[in-house]
């Protein structure tokens, strides 16, 4: 699992923006979306940011692009999925489930997706408490 100091710093700012008073990081975990070009996942008390940096064309210029921002209230199930790809690198996909949609996290070492998806479900079972 990563830490949340040792992110580039464009994604600080960006996650410090989307985050409410009252929220805190909870989580920190890389994926690999494509080669040399992580998503930031980030669990905070109330949701799951998921980032990624993009580069304009063959410029050098980059910028930071919000993948998924789902509230806890939103998610309908969380899996943690592992198909042969993720079994040979020891990886798995979390597949997030909201109303018409499902946001895929893949590529994230194993150990970090269960632990993700632990947290994830607990504060789902919360939710229901409530």
């Amino acid at each position: 699992m990563a830490e949340f100091e040792n992110m580039p710093p464009r994604i600080q700012k960006i996650v410090k923006a989307h985050l409410c008073e009252d929220e805190r990081i909870c989580l920190c975990v890389l994926g690999r979306s494509s080669l040399l070009r992580p998503d930031f996942v980030f669990i905070t008390t109330r949701r799951v940011l998921v980032l990624d940096e993009r580069h304009i064309g063959s410029l050098a210029v980059s910028y930071a692009n919000v993948r998924c921002n789902v509230l806890f209230t939103e998610i309908h199930d969380v899996k943690l999925v592992r198909h042969f790809k993720h079994r040979l690198l020891s990886q798995a996909k979390l597949e997030i489930s909201v109303v018409r949609n499902v946001h895929w996290i893949d590529n994230i070492s194993f150990r970090s997706a269960r632990s993700a998806y632990a947290y994830i479900v607990r504060q789902l079972a919360q939710q229901v408490l409530k």
